[in-house]
């Protein structure tokens, strides 16, 4: 590659090289640099966000695309552009401080549009246009149906199999119906493979009845007795065969499997914060006959490597695959032992979702194995991100979490199994979650955009009163959001946190703007006075030296050495000029201040791309910080952006998905 012909944007932050190619560099001539190469501490050259004169987003993809497919007699919003206004240099100049204008700077004049946030011609619908998802391009009345994406494409009001366009197509074999399974016709109503009665939705009802005890039924994954109690967990299966082991808590020093699990000891994960099994590193040398994980390598006694020829392992033989006994002394009995992976009994077969072994050997036991996401039993469970469970609106959730594993943890606690939620926000919106009237200690906490990964945007123990956790966001932006109900902690003597929850739901959907909390209350991106809301009010009233407060947004107002939203912070020392979550050293003045080769660094607040300088583009889908177009970089830009994001090839921004 000719240096001479790139002038690239380089990142360097939390050990990872990523670069960004000016617009003219073809991919072709991408590549990562050496390290070697580059000029450590120093100014890193001029950098910026042009490259021959050519702004890097003018021509940018998102811009220029038409929907040439548009059904001749589907109704359009009227044109986008408006007529000019006045002189500009900036679109800084042309904000207009509305909601539902898009406010640009073209040829030294600002040029107003109608909100269309996704560029694909048609105005968001609550401005009065009639896109439903104005953060979509895929989704407006123009586009025909996807039958399995998950979106409203075509804005009819139903999505993917519910939409009648999607009669007969492939991903639609079964149909379901809106209103459900119905319990008496005899047929797949809501799609999930279990029919009427078996089907977890019509446990209780008048259709289906409630047996008068449960036992007899102890395996199914069904309540039927409807006394709240399933199959192992109901008093009156306790005795039968089928849970008198199970029921039972794992011993963690005796060598015997005493809950039926085929793990013994140490290997059980109820044993995992057991005094016989935990170790303070470095440890010790392994003694290999006290039941106890010596050298902290998490392997007990004879199932040590150490402890192979230690006379006090000599009758460890390979291990039998059919006798319910640890032959080969490694705490994994029978199918469990990865010795017995080949043996005729233990083949892979379909997976059963209840019984504490993989059975199809894929590495995923019972509702963790993705085989069983749409499981009955595991649907009830909702224990791990396969299975979340939709919260639609405000309202009270409960359920029991005893017995489910530990998968995720929050950083306020959550050691024992937990219940796993999740809900989608189309606008902002004021929540409130709290755990009051759970049984147990427990942990809230919730992430955004990917249940595995995504950020923490809240976590609690306590703050509820009495083991309760409480979080309250005063706003949310549009996304999705899963809500974790763990339990806080795993007691050695008491056991686990766990058992039945409650689940106190309230989204408020029209929040509004306080102006002196420091809070963007109605999720415009505007806080206080910085909102056009607040302008006039109590103590915004010309509190900018006289003048109507403004937003702090973009570089004009970030070196103008004056307090525009009246926040008592002046330029880089407002959070607006300084809203990088990794990029502290960078403020919104236009330069390349850590000398990275990359301009402001996220640095800049923004609330659409007309608030942002130099050709970069608003972040609106995740950090609402200005920066080039997250495809213009070597190497995944997102994570530094907003954990979670990836970057989206329509929007050419770091997205949740």
């Amino acid at each position: 590659m000719n240096r001479h012909l790139l002038q690239p944007w380089l990142a360097v932050g939390l050990g990872s090289l990523l670069v960004v190619a000016a617009a003219s560099c073809g991919r072709s001539e991408m590549g990562l640099f050496d390290l070697a190469d580059l000029e450590v501490g120093g100014s890193g050259g001029s950098g910026g966000t042009k490259d021959g004169g050519k702004d890097v987003a003018t021509d940018h993809p998102s811009d220029q695309k038409t929907d040439k497919d548009a059904p001749s007699d589907t109704k359009q919003d009227p044109p986008l552009d408006v007529p000019t206004d006045h002189p500009c240099t900036t679109a800084q100049q042309c904000d207009d401080f509305e909601y539902c204008t898009m406010d640009e700077c073209i040829s030294g004049m600002c040029v107003y549009s109608k909100r269309d946030m996704d560029h694909d011609n048609h105005v968001a619908k609550e401005c009065g246009g009639n896109d439903c998802n104005d953060l979509n391009p895929q989704v407006n009345p123009s586009k025909s149906e996807v039958c399995n994406d998950g979106a409203d494409n075509d804005c009819n009001g139903q999505s993917d199999c519910f939409d009648p366009a999607c009669t007969g197509d492939p991903n639609c074999g079964c149909k379901p119906d809106p209103g459900g399974e119905s319990c008496t016709n005899g047929k797949d109503d809501d799609c999930d493979t279990v029919v009427d009665c078996n089907d977890a939705d019509c446990m209780g009802t008048p259709a289906c009845g409630c047996l008068s005890n449960e036992s007899g039924l102890c395996e199914n994954g069904f309540d039927d007795d409807c006394d709240g109690y399933t199959d192992c967990k109901d008093p009156d299966c306790y005795s039968t065969p089928a849970c008198s082991c199970k029921t039972k808590q794992e011993i963690c020093d005796n060598k015997q499997d005493d809950n039926c699990d085929l793990l013994v000891d140490c290997a059980d994960p109820q044993c995992a914060n057991d005094a016989a099994c935990t170790c303070i590193p470095p440890g010790k040398p392994e003694t290999c006959k006290n039941s106890k994980d010596d050298d902290c390598d998490k392997l007990v006694d004879c199932a040590d490597p150490d402890c192979w020829f230690d006379p006090a392992c000599g009758n460890c033989v390979p291990e039998v695959c059919d006798d319910n006994k640890d032959n080969d002394c490694n705490n994994l009995i029978d199918c469990a032992d990865p010795a017995c992976h080949l043996a005729p009994n233990c083949a892979p077969v379909a997976e059963v979702c209840n019984n504490k072994l993989d059975d199809d050997k894929d590495g995923y036991t019972d509702c963790e194995d993705p085989d069983c996401k749409n499981n009955p039993y595991c649907v009830v469970q909702q224990s791990n991100c396969l299975t979340a469970k939709l919260i639609p609106g405000s309202g009270t959730y409960t359920g029991d979490t005893t017995g489910h594993k530990n998968y995720t943890k929050g950083s306020c606690g959550g050691d024992a199994g937990e219940a796993v939620f999740y809900f989608v926000l189309s606008q902002p919106e004021q929540v409130l979650l709290d755990t009051i009237g759970t049984s147990f200690d427990a942990a809230l906490y919730v992430r955004r955009g990917s249940c595995e990964d995504g950020l923490e945007i809240g976590c609690d123990d306590d703050s509820g009163g009495a083991w309760a956790a409480q979080l309250q966001f005063p706003i949310l932006y549009p996304g999705t959001y899963f809500v974790f109900v763990d339990g806080f902690t795993v007691d050695p003597n008491q056991g686990a946190n766990e058992g039945p929850f409650q689940l106190n739901v309230t989204l408020d959907p029209n929040p509004k703007e306080l102006c002196d909390n420091g809070l963007d209350d109605d999720g415009n991106h505007y806080v206080d006075c910085a909102d056009p809301a607040c302008t006039n009010v109590g103590k915004c009233l010309n509190c900018n030296a006289g003048k109507p407060p403004t937003p702090e947004f973009g570089v004009g107002k970030c070196t103008d050495g004056e307090d525009n939203d009246c926040d008592n912070k002046v330029d880089c020392s407002d959070s607006d000029c300084n809203a990088s979550d990794y990029y502290k050293a960078e403020c919104c003045n236009g330069q390349d201040d850590n000398g990275n080769q990359i301009i402001d660094d996220f640095a800049c607040r923004c609330a659409g791309d007309s608030t942002c300088d130099g050709g970069q583009i608003c972040y609106t889908h995740s950090a609402y910080s200005c920066g080039p177009p997250c495809d213009q970089f070597f190497g995944n830009i997102c994570p530094f952006v907003a954990p979670g994001s990836i970057c989206s090839m329509t929007t050419f921004q770091c997205e949740f998905p």
